[in-house]
């Protein structure tokens, strides 16, 4: 049979097509199906249906989420965020939890994650009266007792771990303890008897009842006397309350007016259960009448083993060792040893009038550092509580030509005759002419300083050392020192108009 040329071009165009069609459906063949899971069902975003999100996740895990929405559910491979509804911000939390109370956007139960809205359960449990406070005390933050996330992606928030084979899902809000709630350390939290322990709101703190363990889903376990003594037993809150509570008939509205009243009814809760012991006295002609005015009456406090300036020993916790901060070498200070005389109180404090002068006593009982008078006469003075030790202080060699130490506080001993300045080993490091002096002269300490040390360099005159200035007295009584035009002068003199600093004829 002969076909036209016309024919079989026509047949052969039809067999390419039918190859090109062929080609194109063997490539729509899903050689590699999708591990995606399939699309939300149409309830994903209704919160009654049993299909919503939230439900799904709290059930199974962020771990189907992730592998569209990528591992920070910014929107990875399908390029929708989770994030457009649950934003960076607390009033986004009650999206999950929290918001019963259409005023509190804090995220705090009740609601549940579960629609829980009962204070005997553990999600919602005592949540609202710690966030907003009651009679006795102000609300807390949440990170007191919980991380608190930054974003709604965070790890520690979901319990979504993405590069985990078991994944976290159990939906706790665990406790991480923050500011006020461990302050004094070791506070603990029991989940299967829904107590915490050992937390410094419920006792934990000094003259409290630390061994306290409030329930998390019972209510009224705190009354005023619960974590502390109230005036039964004053002994208990350690200090001075003892005397002052038992021995004056003082109560708790006279020395903290501003948190309690005369009937313990509380003026301003804010002030209670804060870390803070606020003290305000209500009547100070009450502190008045056994506290006058007067060094001798500091003692009722502090003081008094072996002086009556009211310096340590005994501290205000009854330290007597002198190894404690609160008593170091107060007594070498104040009354002076071999090397000098005694140094008032006000050269390292500020020294009340009365025992309710500003800045006496706070919260924290730490007598502050606040030089005075020649401890910091040429400046920079410091001191370092950590080290327990001073540096830069008149006292101990900051001055021109001295050796400027940094002795410790609650250690004995340490300043001896050369630890402040040179004695005549190396009379270059003293000022002036004490090279020539000492070096060619061969003038000895007391030759010019009498009225302070003897031959032997023994501190003779105790009370011309370590007191600001430079006194100058000559051994053979002949001859005088000018403190202000610095020249020495008198008969027998070897000297003219020659400057101590600047020399001369």
């Amino acid at each position: 049979m002969i076909i036209s040329a016309k024919k079989a071009l026509r047949f052969g165009g039809l067999v390419i097509l039918g190859l090109i069609i062929a080609a194109i459906a063997g490539c729509s063949n899903d050689r590699n199906p999708s591990s995606l899971p399939s699309t939300h069902p149409a309830a994903w975003m209704e919160i009654s249906s049993q299909d919503f999100h939230g439900k799904v996740v709290l059930t199974n895990g962020t771990q189907s989420c992730i592998k569209c929405h990528g591992s920070d559910f910014n929107g990875g491979l399908v390029n929708v965020s989770c994030i457009y509804c649950h934003q960076n911000s607390t009033d986004m939390c009650v999206h999950c939890h929290g918001g019963y109370n259409a005023n509190d956007k804090s995220g705090a139960p009740p609601y549940g994650l579960r629609g829980e809205i009962s204070d005997s359960t553990l999600a919602v449990g005592a949540h609202t009266i710690h966030l907003h406070g009651s009679w006795m005390a102000g609300g807390m933050p949440c990170n007191s007792c919980h991380h608190v996330p930054i974003f709604v992606s965070d790890s520690a928030h979901l319990d979504y771990a993405p590069n985990d084979a078991h994944p976290h899902t159990d939906s706790i809000a665990e406790i991480t303890w923050g500011g006020i709630s461990d302050l004094s350390g070791g506070a603990s939290w029991s989940r299967s008897d829904s107590s915490c322990a050992a937390t410094y709101c419920h006792g934990n703190f000094a003259g409290g009842k630390s061994g306290n363990k409030p329930n998390w889903t019972k209510k009224n376990q705190a009354n005023c006397g619960s974590c502390h003594d109230f005036g039964a037993d004053p002994a208990q809150l350690l200090w001075k309350h003892y005397f002052h509570v038992a021995a004056a008939s003082l109560n708790c509205a006279d020395c903290h007016a501003a948190t309690v009243d005369t009937f313990l009814n509380f003026i301003d809760s804010s002030l209670h259960v804060n870390g803070v012991p606020d003290t305000l006295t209500r009547d100070v002609s009450i502190c008045n009448k056994c506290h006058g005015q007067g060094a001798n009456q500091c003692v009722y406090c502090h003081g008094g083993v072996d002086n009556q300036t009211g310096a340590p020993p005994k501290g205000l916790r009854g330290e007597i060792a002198t190894t404690t901060l609160a008593v170091g070498t107060h007594t070498v200070h104040l009354e002076g040893r071999v090397i000098s005389d005694g140094i008032p109180c006000a050269s390292c404090h500020i020294v009340p009038a009365t025992v309710t002068s500003p800045g006496h006593y706070d919260v924290d009982s730490v007598a502050e550092i606040t030089w005075g008078g020649f401890s910091n006469l040429n400046g920079g003075a410091a001191w370092d509580r950590n080290s327990a030790a001073c540096a830069s202080t008149y006292c101990h060699g900051n001055f021109s030509g001295g050796i400027s130490t940094t002795p410790h506080w609650d250690t004995n001993e340490q300043a001896t005759c050369g630890s402040c300045h040179d004695i005549g080993s190396n009379p270059a490091a003293l000022l002036g002419r004490h090279q020539q002096h000492v070096t060619e002269e061969s003038i000895a300490c007391y030759q010019c300083h009498a009225a302070t040390v003897n031959s032997s360099n023994a501190i003779t005159g105790p009370g011309a050392h370590i007191d600001g200035v430079f006194t100058v007295s000559f051994w053979n009584g002949q001859g005088s020192y000018n403190n202000t035009t610095h020249q020495c002068s008198g008969p027998g003199g070897c000297h003219g108009s020659e400057n101590w600093y600047s020399g001369g004829d």
